[in-house]
């Protein structure tokens, strides 16, 4: 059985403070009232993992210097499929392009090379106005192309990375040295948990999404690790947790 404790003084929650049917725990010491459910998720993350034995794709080093937790993106099967449907949506879109710049070439009055689509729509030649059209058409769907290239870059070589040394905190989530960084106040934290939700969009459909969470006492939330396999995604949550709730 999972033992609720205060995330603020690590003090265990006696039961006479625990509201099952309410989904409430309340700590005397510190007059904070949680959430069950978050703090006995918590309370597994801490006790289920060894960080010794990390799952295959996950790593956790501490150096004395600082802490560093990683995860790959890597999912072969998910990086087949995605591809699959980027090479097929980018092929059909690409046809366009290449009629688009024709279309803008031909405005600069600039030479095409034989094998290029002649500039024509509805029988004449393109003019500027039906060419800044046509790129402003495209914009989305080229949007969308280069979304899912690298969606499917990311599912061969991208990561997730936590490092914290001494009172800062770094999220990374990119490939290589190219992705956005979320910083955050390590000694602050109130929370680590794992989140999951559900809801129904507008058609009614169940949709689901659950990602790590890091909580500190100001109130600001850092979500990451959404597109993490899942046994990565509890090592890399419990990891982060014992790190920064010691």
């Amino acid at each position: 059985m999972i033992t609720p404790t205060c995330s603020k003084c690590r003090a265990v929650i006696r039961s006479e403070d625990v509201n099952v049917a309410n989904d409430l725990a309340y700590c005397r010491a510190c007059n904070l009232s949680y959430k069950l459910s978050e703090l006995t998720t918590g309370a597994e993350l801490a006790d289920g993992v060894d960080l010794r034995l990390p799952p295959a794709g996950a790593t956790y080093r501490n150096d004395g210097a600082g802490t560093v937790v990683s995860a790959s993106h890597r999912a072969l099967g998910s990086a087949m499929g995605v591809l699959f449907f980027a090479l097929f949506w980018n092929g059909i879109v690409s046809v366009f392009v290449l009629l688009a710049i024709s279309g803008t070439m031909h405005n600069l009055h600039i030479n095409l090379p034989d094998w290029f689509p002649a500039p024509k729509m509805n029988g004449g030649d393109m003019g500027v106005g039906m060419t800044l059209f046509l790129w402003i058409f495209l914009t989305p769907f080229i949007t969308i192309g280069v979304v899912m290239m690298g969606a499917f870059l990311s599912s061969v070589a991208g990561r997730t990375e936590v490092r914290i040394h001494n009172a800062e905190g770094v999220v990374f989530t990119g490939i290589g040295s190219l992705g956005y960084r979320r910083r955050f106040d390590a000694g602050a934290v109130k929370d680590v948990r794992i989140d999951d939700r559900t809801w129904r969009d507008n058609d009614g459909a169940r949709q689901r999404k659950t990602c790590i969470l890091i909580e500190t006492r100001e109130g600001k939330l850092v979500k990451f690790g959404t597109i993490l396999r899942e046994d990565r995604r509890k090592f890399v949550a419990s990891a982060v947790r014992k790190a920064l709730l010691r």
